[in-house]
């Protein structure tokens, strides 16, 4: 599958720029500190930090998240004891990254397909 096969490098080149859809990174950020994700006084700098965190923390789950037979890939980790989820396009523009409070309803096998951890996505382990 091709979308398998540019995944790699598109991890690698979300990991290199965050780039977001236009205007969407300000509405992100203030949704993150409304849900209380992220504190009153995060900055984007924090925000992306811990998108960071999540697609360089190596035994994260990768998944793909199928809506309408577009793939997106998704990265899952626990950071400080909140469990986050970073989606983006196939093209590696950003989708959203928040704090998943109900990862068992909401990571579905229906919608997210599990492709393996970052490391065995990366290095082929």
């Amino acid at each position: 599958m091709a979308t398998l096969k540019r995944l790699p490098r598109t991890i690698e080149e979300v990991r290199t720029e965050i780039r977001w859809k236009l205007g969407s990174a300000a509405r992100h950020l203030l949704k993150r500190k409304l849900r209380g994700h992220l504190p009153s006084d995060a900055t984007l700098a924090d925000y992306e930090q811990i998108i960071q965190s999540v697609l360089t923390t190596s035994d994260a789950t990768v998944y793909l998240y199928w809506h309408e037979d577009v793939a997106y890939p998704t990265i899952v980790c626990p950071l400080a004891g909140k469990l986050w989820l970073v989606m983006f396009s196939i093209d590696g523009i950003m989708e959203t990254a928040f704090v998943a409070e109900n990862p068992d309803s909401y990571l579905q096998p229906s919608l997210f397909e599990r492709i393996g951890t970052l490391d065995e996505v990366l290095h082929g382990s």
